[in-house]
């Protein structure tokens, strides 16, 4: 009798300690996966054609630039000359048209030349294939957005 309650307690003991072990080693694992990226990244290469044809039928714009990956669709737009007394109105106009196209996204637009020249970077970059890059991506564009204002 002695014997099996031994048994059982050094049984119960092992599963109890077995599994706070593996569940450490999933809440671990869960801390180190970002929200970010989960589902991987997805650029949208036809989305930004035509964001940047949409945009491009604005009167007044000078170069225009468009990242998409997954919901959040970036335009930066450079406006020159006496254009720049319009430049609210012209950017206002840009987002409505992009809103009427893009329902479901989420639109950024700006015309700071700083954040035209990053978005151009990360417009030209190859997409990549690895998960982790293609976060870093995304983290990329995240800090371009958080300085836009609309």
């Amino acid at each position: 009798m002695r014997a099996t309650f031994v048994v059982l307690t050094l049984a119960f003991a092992l599963t109890v300690t077995g599994c706070t072990k593996q569940s450490g080693t999933e809440t671990k694992q869960k801390a180190e996966a970002e929200p970010l990226c989960m589902p991987v990244p997805v650029r949208h290469y036809q989305w930004e054609e035509r964001a940047r044809s949409i945009t491009a039928s604005v009167k007044g714009i000078d170069k225009i630039v468009a990242v998409q990956i997954d919901k959040e669709l970036d335009v930066a737009i450079q406006v020159t000359n006496f254009n720049r007394f319009k430049l609210e109105s012209i950017q206002k106009e840009v987002g409505k048209k992009l809103k009427e196209a893009f329902p479901d996204a989420n639109i950024h637009v700006t015309a700071d030349k700083r954040l035209l020249k990053d978005l151009q970077r990360l417009s030209e970059e190859q997409w990549p294939t690895d998960v982790k890059e293609a976060c870093q991506k995304k983290k990329s564009l995240k800090e371009i957005e958080k300085k836009m204002k609309g």
